[in-house]
């Protein structure tokens, strides 16, 4: 679905994106893991054309999306959950979801309900302002605004950021069952144990180049992730 060809993507005289080349097919959950600045943030913001590469290329259903807008790439399907969560905090909750659906791919009436399913407690506090909301409740606000373009392929940029533990337990939860109904997703995580648990394949981001890929389990018991990543 989605395939990075040694992407460089620069901040002004600083290279943040080395040759990373990596793939993410239709119907998985990838991870991007490593250290802070490492590149991860800046590989999805290159995706959705935040940020454009200065050289490789970006293919999305075979199609290149090097150069493309942001707006034309989230109406070709791809949907980014911001680092933050980044909502609109005077804005209600449907509000706040009504602004995901601009783009105008799918029903607006059927997305939101399936998000309210998703998120319950987004459906009991429609009406209250964004900001007013916990962190884990942003959060929630922040997928549903992505899912309400009806994205084929979602990136969430450290969903667990900030959160109790037993939030970010159902934050992934979520994701599992948003990935089991058909929605591709590329997950940045600094939670390396959470995110390869959840992944059927995962990419080590150090320094802007790809140092190490694998299947998730493979690299939950890799003796350098588990000593780097994982606190052992």
């Amino acid at each position: 679905m989605l395939e990075l060809i040694d992407i460089h993507t620069f901040y002004g005289p600083v290279e943040a994106l080395r040759g990373v080349t990596f793939e993410v097919r239709q119907g998985e959950v990838v991870c991007l893991i490593g250290n802070n600045g490492a590149g991860k943030s800046t590989a999805l913001m290159t995706i959705s054309g935040i940020m454009r590469p200065a050289a490789g290329d970006i293919f999305f259903e075979g199609i290149s999306i090097k150069g493309v807008s942001p707006h034309r790439i989230l109406r070709m399907g791809i949907s980014q959950v911001p680092e933050g969560r980044r909502i609109f905090p005077k804005l209600t909750v449907r509000e706040n979801l009504e602004m995901g659906a601009y783009s105008g791919r799918g029903n607006a009436a059927s997305l939101l309900e399936k998000v309210y399913t998703l998120f319950p407690v987004l459906k009991e506090r429609h009406k209250q302002a964004g900001g007013t909301l916990s962190g884990g409740e942003q959060q929630m606000l922040a997928i549903g605004r992505a899912l309400m373009s009806s994205p084929k392929l979602l990136l969430l940029d450290e969903p667990s950021l900030g959160l109790a533990p037993i939030v970010t337990s159902k934050i992934f939860r979520t994701i599992r069952e948003i990935n089991r109904e058909g929605v591709t997703v590329l997950l940045v995580e600094q939670n390396a144990r959470a995110a390869l648990k959840l992944s059927e394949r995962g990419y080590v981001l150090e320094n802007g180049s790809v140092s190490l890929h694998g299947r998730g389990e493979d690299l939950l018991n890799n003796e350098l992730v588990r000593k780097a990543y994982l606190g052992e």
